[in-house]
């Protein structure tokens, strides 16, 4: 079958560019939505350098100040380890011709290989958090989801992470506790049809498949 990623027998997979999603907020900002390449590696730990301490925190449940190599190289290789990140950016002008790109918020998602779930974890820039960066994003990483062929996707969160429960409760999730770790709470959602549409179910209808479930396959 063609696909719209082909594996490039080494890391990762290539074309990503199809899967570009424009997204304007409503305070009229456009974001760009597309996934992690290798060249976003520095700009991607850069980002990470910048949220504050407890965004990290949040984010990765743990005090890190930045990710370590290897699992940055993860994250900036579609489809390793059956795992995808998608990057929310916005476009600067700097001088007359030339556009810069600023990581605004990430998401990353993948198999959970003992339920054969989506499981996924989001951030925000500090500075564009409350500005539906989030939702965009959660909205977003649903649909590349949903197309990949996955029911259902599920996250765990710290229960003073406050934001990221409003976001997941606006957003139809369903709560429940873990009792291996009463910091944390479990959010789980079935999947239906995306209520934000994106150029990977596009591309999905048209029998292009990108698939978390079966990226070896592709």
């Amino acid at each position: 079958m063609a696909t719209a990623l082909q594996s490039d027998n080494k890391k990762g997979l290539v074309g990503l560019r199809r899967h570009t999603d424009l997204i304007r907020l409503n305070s009229g900002q456009l974001l760009t939505l597309r996934f992690a390449e290798p060249e976003d590696a520095e700009a991607l730990q850069d980002y990470f350098r910048r949220l504050s301490a407890q965004s990290r925190y949040s984010r990765f449940l743990g005090g890190i100040s930045e990710l370590p190599r290897v699992e940055l190289d993860h994250f900036v290789h579609a489809g390793e380890l059956d795992r995808f990140s998608i990057l929310a950016t916005t476009a600067t002008k700097a001088g007359d011709s030339n556009v810069s790109e600023t990581i605004v918020g990430e998401a990353r998602y993948g198999v959970e290989a003992t339920s054969g779930k989506l499981e996924f974890g989001l951030s925000v820039a500090d500075g564009w958090q409350g500005l539906g960066v989030g939702r965009v994003l959660l909205s977003n990483m649903e649909c590349r989801a949903a197309a990949s062929g996955a029911e259902a996707v599920f996250g765990e969160t710290l229960r003073t992470n406050t934001a990221m429960i409003a976001l997941a409760r606006k957003s139809g999730y369903l709560f429940s506790s873990l009792p291996v770790d009463g910091r944390l709470v479990l959010f789980e959602k079935a999947l239906e049809a995306p209520a934000m549409p994106c150029v990977t179910a596009r591309l999905a209808a048209e029998g292009l498949v990108l698939s978390a479930l079966h990226s070896r396959a592709i």
